[in-house]
C-alpha cells in the first residue's frame, strides 16, 4: 500500500482557494441552506486532507471533488431526514451572504428529484457530456439521456414553456 499524500500547508490553502467556491455551490444545490452546504463543502476537503487521495489532472480533481461532494450531500440528507431545512425562499437569501446566486431556473432546478437534478446539475451547470455524466454516476448513457429529456420536460412545464 502506497503512503499517504501529506499537504503542506501552502498547497493545501491553494487548492482550497481554487476549489472552495466550486465545491460549495455543489454542495447548495442539495442542502439548500448555506449552513448545512459549507459543513458538506468543509466534509470534502477534510477527505482531501486525509492523504488518501492524489490526482492526476485538474479535470481529475473537478471530477472527485463534484461526485464527493454530491455523495456528501446525499448521505447528509438521509442521515438527516427529521431535520427541518429551510423553505426554499429562504435559499435565495441565505444563498446571497454565501456568494451564491440562484435564479428561477437554478430554483426549479433544486427542486427536482435526485435523479433529475444529478444530471441537469452536472450538465449545464459544470459543462460535462452525458458519456461523463454517464461515468461520473455510473449508470448507463441511454439512462442519463432519459433522465435528462424527462428533466427537460419537467423544467419546461415548470417554467411555463410549451410541452411536446
Amino acid at each position: 500500500m502506497s503512503e499517504p499524500f501529506v499537504w503542506s500547508n501552502e498547497d493545501f490553502e491553494a487548492f482550497y482557494l481554487k476549489h472552495f467556491k466550486f465545491v460549495y455551490r455543489v454542495c447548495f444545490i442539495y442542502m439548500k441552506n448555506s449552513f448545512d452546504a459549507e459543513d458538506c463543502a468543509e466534509d470534502v476537503f477534510a477527505k482531501v486532507l486525509s492523504g488518501k487521495y492524489s490526482f492526476n489532472s485538474e479535470e481529475h480533481e473537478r471530477k472527485w471533488l463534484s461526485v464527493t461532494a454530491m455523495n456528501l450531500c446525499k448521505d447528509k440528507l438521509k442521515s438527516w431526514w427529521h431535520k427541518k431545512t429551510a423553505a426554499l425562499d429562504q435559499c435565495e437569501e441565505m444563498s446571497a451572504e454565501g456568494g451564491f446566486e440562484t435564479d428561477e431556473t437554478l430554483k426549479e432546478v433544486m427542486k427536482l428529484p435526485p435523479k433529475y437534478k444529478d444530471v441537469i446539475y452536472l450538465y449545464y451547470y459544470m459543462g460535462y457530456k452525458t458519456d461523463e455524466i454517464a461515468k461520473i454516476l455510473h449508470k448507463p448513457s441511454s439512462t442519463v439521456r432519459n433522465h435528462m429529456r424527462e428533466a427537460r420536460e419537467a423544467l419546461k412545464i415548470k417554467l411555463g414553456g410549451e410541452s411536446k
